[in-house]
């Protein structure tokens, strides 16, 4: 069956693949974007997520049409507007975000029994980046999705983090590549009968998922099905 998914834009560009990874399948594709241009053939609202009375009636658009969010995607990464933010300015608007579309979502997924949400950051969260600025913001959202493990503990509810490295010189070819390993796994944790919640996953631009296995956000190992 057909579900509905809500993929939401951010910056580093991989939102587009993930949402056509979606429709490929034939699943209800809501896209919101606040910058660029979308791809033609998806549900393409314009929204600052931020905005609450802009998110309420772009989802609430999406609902009428096709039901409560059964996926929601979320990349975090923000635009250049917000370069040189203080980190932990950067960090309350990444989360604030995040917290604006999940907020919307959840009760929704909630009150059907299910949901799949995966959430898209940069892995300056885990450490790897000289700059505070640039990994306090993705930091804070793994931060975000180990509390929503837990408050989702026990429904079918699943909440996974993906990250991306960014390294500088990285080719258009190496970007391309690098989102479609994102949406090719974005799928794959939000499949109907995926159990696995709590992992972070780095995704390497030129490889695959690391030979030593991704790390959860509780500590524990993840065993991938």
């Amino acid at each position: 069956m057909s579900r509905s998914v809500l993929v939401v834009s951010g910056a580093s560009g991989s939102a587009e693949c993930v949402a056509a990874a979606y429709a490929r399948q034939d699943d209800w594709v809501g896209f919101l974007y606040e910058w660029g241009t979308p791809p033609d053939e998806l549900y393409n609202v314009r929204c600052d997520v931020s905005d609450g009375l802009q998110l309420d009636a772009a989802v609430s658009e999406f609902e009428t049409g096709h039901g409560a969010v059964d996926v929601l995607v979320v990349d975090a990464d923000r635009h250049d507007r917000y370069a040189g933010e203080p980190a932990h300015s950067a960090a309350a608007g990444t989360r604030a975000r995040a917290n604006a579309i999940i907020g919307r979502t959840l009760p929704g997924m909630r009150e059907a029994g299910h949901g799949r949400i995966v959430l898209i950051a940069s892995t300056k969260g885990l450490g790897r980046g000289s700059a505070l600025s640039g990994g306090a913001p993705h930091a804070d959202l793994m931060s975000l999705a180990w509390h929503l493990v837990h408050e989702c503990r026990g429904s079918d509810i699943t909440v996974n983090v993906i990250t991306y490295g960014s390294p500088e010189g990285t080719t258009r070819q190496a970007r391309g590549h690098r989102a479609q390993q994102i949406a090719n796994l974005a799928v794959h944790l939000t499949r109907p009968d995926a159990t696995d919640t709590g992992a972070v996953i780095p995704i390497e631009v030129l490889g695959a998922i690391p030979v030593l296995g991704p790390t959860r956000t509780d500590g524990a190992s993840y065993q991938g099905r």
